[in-house]
């Protein structure tokens, strides 16, 4: 834990980091999993809802702060060995603190899920890393190009039957994770895991856009208003090719396809282009503190989010023949004697994001970074 430097930062980025989080904490944390609202929901396979647009944001984010990070550092090849070493250790912390949370609910190495969030972001963060540090600035369009283009070779031309490789009980993903890895250690609520192994390779294709995105605001050649309006030309053409891809290859977000990569980066760059507009030209960020409590401590934010209702589930209230335990308290002894039981749902997961944001509002007081 050390103080924060006394160092421009890029406020958009916390801030709509923060956003993102506050979103991803709000949706996985309902107070009633059984009444929730539909846009609050991942798509069941095919689609798209506001949910599935989420941890897209997060990696596409991720992308645009390693630029931040290493633009300056990059340029001196001496340094790259400790760039990717130290993104190295990273991943493993990453992968490490996601098991632990696995262990945390549910301790028991003979069923432990090997994928996850957290994983996820690590490797996808070692990958990004090393591509962004090895490779000059024109190289990563074609990266992605071949990326986009091999996934969907993989995912729908190659296993001989199209479309109907991909649906959830049959894809390429899920056939892989199961030739590598022991059913055991998958995902026990689908068949086909939400992070399985091969899509984090278009995974690294949505950071690969942030990379761009990051590209284009460090450029000093560029006006700020001209990088937001370059943000905003590029995510509504990212959307209309997604829109294009999705006619051959779906939107999915577990098998994170081509489409769904495309769709949700244009998304991404369009709100982050609002955030950068607002916040560093215009500087309307009078309020955007409340998004940079959680946004400058993302990750720990989102471990506490994950840890906490464990905890939580602890505490049991029963009233009038009822019982309820955690999150669900706030329904039987308030929200669902005024409101239906979706609305109920919604309010018990605004108090959890409130516990969060308060905890890690200490943090910023205290000008406290959890480096991980």
């Amino acid at each position: 834990m050390t103080d924060i430097l006394e160092k421009k930062r890029l406020h958009s980025l916390d801030a709509f980091r923060g956003f993102t989080i506050a979103a991803m904490i709000v949706v996985n944390s309902p107070g009633d999993w059984d009444h929730v609202f539909a846009p609050l929901k991942h798509s069941a396979w095919n689609g798209c809802t506001p949910t599935d647009v989420v941890f897209p944001c997060f990696i596409f984010m991720m992308g645009i702060s390693i630029v931040f990070a290493f633009s300056t550092k990059r340029l001196d090849k001496t340094q790259h060995a400790g760039i990717i070493s130290k993104a190295f250790r990273r991943m493993l912390t990453l992968i490490g603190i996601g098991l632990g949370l696995q262990l945390f609910y549910h301790f028991s190495f003979s069923e432990i899920r090997y994928p996850g969030v957290l994983q996820r972001i690590g490797i996808v963060y070692f990958l990004t890393t090393l591509l962004y540090i090895k490779l000059a600035d024109k190289m990563l369009p074609y990266i992605l190009s071949g990326i986009l283009a091999g996934y969907y070779l993989l995912a729908c031309i190659i296993p001989g039957s199209g479309l109907a490789a991909m649906t959830p009980e049959q894809n390429i993903g899920a056939w892989f994770d199961h030739l590598v890895i022991p059913a055991s250690h998958l995902a026990k609520f689908a068949y086909t895991d939400p992070c399985g192994l091969l899509g984090t390779l278009p995974t690294v294709g949505s950071a690969i856009l942030g990379l761009l995105a990051g590209l284009v605001l460090k450029n000093k050649s560029l006006q700020p208003e001209n990088k937001a309006a370059y943000l905003l030309i590029a995510g509504n053409l990212l959307i209309l090719s997604g829109l294009i891809v999705n006619l051959f290859f779906p939107f999915n977000k577990p098998l994170w396809s081509s489409s769904y990569v495309l769709y949700t980066g244009g998304i991404c760059m369009v709100a982050f282009a609002i955030f950068y507009w607002f916040i560093d030209i215009k500087e309307f960020n009078g309020k955007c503190w409340l998004l940079t409590v959680l946004g400058m401590n993302a990750i720990s934010s989102y471990v506490l989010s994950e840890a906490l209702p464990a905890l939580l589930n602890l505490i049991v209230i029963k009233r009038g023949g009822q019982s309820a335990e955690g999150l669900k308290i706030f329904d039987l002894l308030f929200f669902l004697k005024i409101f239906s039981e979706e609305w109920a749902s919604l309010f018990s997961a605004f108090i959890f994001l409130l516990m969060i944001w308060a905890i890690m509002y200490i943090f910023y007081r205290k000008k406290w970074i959890i480096k991980i």
